[in-house]
């Protein structure tokens, strides 16, 4: 699912169901009557940060809404019709521009099925041109044409919200355009900083390399001072083969190189940013029976136990390859070898995990593991992975890769006797669930990793 279907999604259909429904004030008795054009309207704030940089939001919504129960075999069920509308200004803080994202939308006589109780659930299908993007003139930058699938409960015998019903969103499927990507670039297009076009792509054999991969040079590389390296590792969205059709997904995917192709990359980082692609090749040899709670965890811990193996049996990253790949770029490279940092997200943050347990501390001079799994490698390691200044970020909600995986770990490494350990800082973000990269990366509630990194170099 994408960042659009866990969170935009959730902003603004989300809050018109729950003004729909409290304005309704549902019964769920079989005789109810049908409730015809009742209108609603209101406003909402938030801030976004999918891009990789900060928007505050202002949303108005309005829409027009009717319920009614079925007839005969149908009477157990209600049928829900809304005519929504909605406009939200994304503003940038940092420089004061801004774009405005609006759409509108029809469900139609759409069956909301009983599950239990007073609770009912409601699957929502909106086709065609669900919003658009225009600039601060009103010109158009992107129509959005797909299709957007919304599932949603509703219990009419709740007391939370206006009306009594409460509301749960369970999640939106998007066919067509990738909604984060579509919307990430357009808005790039407007306020963004065109880092884009300092993004080049090497496809696995058109380099030395051993992975194929991403290359950022920011606007000063090769005018005489050696440039710092950020090495960025994707999440399990982000894995290929390294080929011309399947190196995009790691700028598909999520994070650091998403947000260089989307202009969303500040271009005064002084850092030279290479982000590589991991193969995942299936083994029969290495199983992977993980489906239990933290999935993600699972996975990551059965790969340590493996050994990391290479070519196959590896979903996530091996620190083998990672340490290839970072002698690659110290040779090939106009980059300072005392700094290089190393970051990554999900399968990528285990990945800097377990690349800081097997010698990394020879090369990096600092680490930002995001809702990775680090306990196998502290197992494995212990007070050694303490030797890089590390800061860890998880989501509170993650269940996906156990908290803990970023929490016990750093909470053990500051435990470590003499010789004391560096810098280990951990953030943890209350009730946000698996993506908490987009905090991280972004800076948005207030934790700069860029500077932090910078100020630190490897003996």
């Amino acid at each position: 699912m994408s960042v659009f279907a866990r969170n935009r999604s959730r902003q603004w259909i989300c809050l018109l169901t729950v003004v729909t429904l409290g304005a309704i004030g549902l019964s769920t008795q079989a005789d109810a009557a049908v409730v015809e054009g009742t209108p609603y309207s209101g406003t909402d704030t938030w801030m976004d940060d999918s891009c990789g940089y900060r928007t505050d939001v202002a949303a108005t919504f309005s829409g027009r809404t009717s319920v009614r129960t079925g007839t005969g075999p149908a009477t157990s069920f209600f049928f829900f019709t809304d005519n929504y509308s909605f406009r939200e200004v994304h503003t940038d803080p940092a420089t004061g521009r801004w774009f405005v994202v609006r759409g509108n939308g029809l469900f139609k006589d759409v069956q909301a099925k009983p599950v239990g109780g007073n609770v009912f659930e409601v699957k929502a299908m909106n086709v065609g041109q669900s919003f658009v993007v225009e600039d601060s003139t009103g010109k158009v930058a992107f129509r959005f044409a797909g299709v957007v699938t919304f599932r949603y409960l509703f219990d009419t015998g709740g007391d939370n919200v206006p009306g009594g019903q409460d509301v749960e969103f369970l999640g939106a499927t998007v066919s067509g355009h990738d909604p984060q990507v579509s919307l990430c670039s357009a808005a790039g297009s407007l306020i963004g900083t065109g880092s884009a076009s300092r993004l080049t792509g090497h496809p696995l054999g058109s380099t030395s390399s051993p992975l194929g991969y991403y290359e950022y040079l920011p606007p000063t590389y090769g005018q005489g001072t050696k440039k710092p390296l950020l090495v960025f590792l994707h999440g399990y969205g982000g894995t290929g083969d390294g080929s011309p059709a399947q190196l995009p997904n790691v700028i598909n995917d999520a994070g650091i190189p998403l947000y260089i192709a989307n202009n969303g990359w500040a271009t005064d980082r002084p850092f030279v940013v290479l982000a590589p692609q991991h193969n995942d090749v299936p083994s029969p040899a290495y199983p992977y029976p993980c489906d239990v709670p933290f999935g993600g965890s699972c996975v990551m811990q059965l790969q340590h136990g493996y050994g990391n193996p290479l070519p196959a049996g590896s979903p996530c990253w091996a620190p083998s390859e990672v340490q290839a790949f970072l002698g690659y770029a110290l040779t090939h490279y106009d980059v300072d070898p005392a700094r290089v940092y190393l970051t990554g997200l999900s399968c990528g943050g285990y990945g800097v995990w377990e690349s800081l347990g097997q010698s990394g501390a020879a090369t990096v001079a600092a680490a930002v593991p995001i809702a990775g799994e680090g306990r196998p490698a502290l197992g494995s390691s212990g007070c050694a992975l303490a030797s890089t200044p590390i800061w860890a970020f998880h989501g509170d909600a993650d269940d996906v890769v156990n908290p803990a995986g970023s929490i016990d770990t750093i909470n053990s490494l500051r435990t470590c006797p003499a010789p004391p350990a560096k810098d280990l800082r951990l953030t943890i973000y209350p009730q946000v669930d698996h993506n908490s990269w987009d905090h991280a990366y972004s800076g948005s509630q207030g934790q700069d990793i860029y500077s932090w990194m910078l100020g630190f170099t490897r003996n």
